[in-house]
């Protein structure tokens, strides 16, 4: 069953991460977490596909893989004050290590208004068959336009399901966002969490 929900997204979502942005914008993703450093550019082919590059390093065992990601926008809900989508995510490729092929598949969901937000992101890693689960909730306490910034308080929860163990993390993160430009910073004593995003 796994095997042909895997098939699945990769031919949907083909050769991904939230967002996807207008047709022909292009993104560029710097993120940290306790478990990742992980790079990315995309292009907006569509309105509802992205695609590009990714560098993914695990930071708990060194490897580095280089891998082509995908986003796909299932659906989209407009309301007049709210926004909800749901995206496909896959990643494949390689380790550069010894050529051996990872790929990641995963599901995002979330909902948005311009004071709150809740957001679920899961993930599988075939090279270490690891689940991770990514939930968060957030509050804007100040309701600005586009050209000035936008400050967000997230909790977000981490869960990594790994040989038959799991782990637990929660994160308190601030995000400021301008115009095309997105900066988070979380930690919670011991792990520390850093994002930055641009779109053009």
């Amino acid at each position: 069953m796994f095997r042909i929900f895997f098939t699945l997204i990769i031919i949907f979502s083909s050769v991904s991460a939230h967002p996807v942005i207008f047709k022909n914008g292009k993104v560029f993703w710097i993120t940290q977490n306790p478990s990742f450093n992980d790079i990315r550019f995309g292009i907006s082919k569509t309105s509802n596909w992205l695609i590009g590059g990714r560098i993914l390093q695990d930071r708990k065992t060194d490897e580095t893989f280089a891998l082509m990601n995908n986003n796909y926008l299932v659906k989209r809900w407009n309301n007049k004050n709210s926004q909800a989508n749901i995206y496909l995510l896959s990643s494949v490729g390689l380790n550069t290590e010894n050529s051996e092929s990872m790929a990641t598949v995963g599901i995002h969901g979330d909902w948005e208004n311009r004071q709150f937000m809740v957001m679920e992101m899961l993930e599988y890693y075939s090279y270490n068959n690891a689940w991770v689960s990514n939930t968060r909730v957030a509050y804007s306490p100040f309701k600005v336009d586009y050209s000035k910034t936008s400050a967000w308080f997230i909790a977000h929860y981490r869960v990594e399901y790994h040989n038959d163990s799991y782990s637990y993390m929660f994160f308190p993160v601030i995000r400021l966002f301008k115009k095309n430009y997105l900066f988070e910073l979380g930690s919670n004593g011991k792990n520390s969490f850093l994002s930055f995003m641009t779109h053009f």
